[in-house]
């Protein structure tokens, strides 16, 4: 997603990747509910607007995409 500053300059929103209390990363949703995986290449990057839901598990956090 891409914000449009003064001067017409972008500014790209940060991505997150959300990790549970056993290490695992969000993969996205299978049957409706969230997938978590050993395998961090497979992790699904999201906005933080998009975090929400997954947040109120006990235990996940978020980890900013660029400090993988």
């Amino acid at each position: 997603m891409r914000i449009i500053r003064k001067r017409n300059k972008p500014v790209y929103e940060e991505r997150f990747v959300v990790v549970n209390k056993d290490g695992q990363v969000f993969s996205g949703l299978k049957g409706g509910y969230p997938e978590y995986l050993d395998d961090w290449s497979q992790a699904k990057p999201l906005f933080i607007n998009n975090t929400e839901m997954l947040l109120r598990e006990h235990g996940t956090e978020l980890i900013k995409e660029s400090e993988l």
